[in-house]
């Protein structure tokens, strides 16, 4: 015997539109100011290493990884591939002189900032261009997207299972 599903409400409908139509905004937005790293070499995946150093500050591969979510044989690829581009250093980690750090470079942190510089001067022009209402709309719309991205960054990752 199967059992009778109701119909979402309207109100899950509203919400479930919303989401779908803010997951493509975001995505299509990302992708465009992606752009400008790609044609430095720097991809989607190497941005968020750098950034993500350039946040929390050097840190083991490992714990780079799990921030990332990605697996270690991809993190392992991935800080060969930072190194040789010269926008990571590996160092002994102090407290466990077996293990490395990562901690980004000058070269790399100059990178990042080239790369916000552009990206920043392209997004403000866009938000100059819209009118007076949109810019406050977009203004007071920050802090909750702000908030969700945080929410889903801070969310642990699924495990696995056997």
């Amino acid at each position: 015997m199967s059992a009778r599903r109701t119909a979402p409400s309207a109100e899950a409908v509203r919400i479930a539109e919303l989401a779908g139509g803010l997951r493509t905004a975001v995505n299509r937005l990302a992708h465009a100011l992606r752009a400008p790293a790609s044609e430095h070499g720097v991809t989607p995946t190497r941005l968020s290493a750098l950034a993500t150093l350039d946040r929390h500050g050097p840190m083991r591969p490992s714990a780079l990884a799990s921030r990332m979510r990605i697996t270690p044989a991809s993190m392992s690829r991935l800080t060969d591939v930072l190194e040789e581009g010269g926008w990571v250093v590996r160092e002994p980690d102090p407290a466990d002189r077996r293990a490395c750090l990562l901690r980004l470079s000058d070269h790399g942190a100059a990178t990042l900032v080239e790369l916000r510089l552009e990206n920043a001067t392209q997004l403000a022009a866009d938000i100059a261009a819209l009118d007076a209402d949109d810019r406050a709309r977009l203004e007071a719309a920050l802090p909750v997207l702000s908030a969700l991205a945080d929410r889903h960054l801070e969310q642990p990752l699924p495990r696995p299972s056997p």
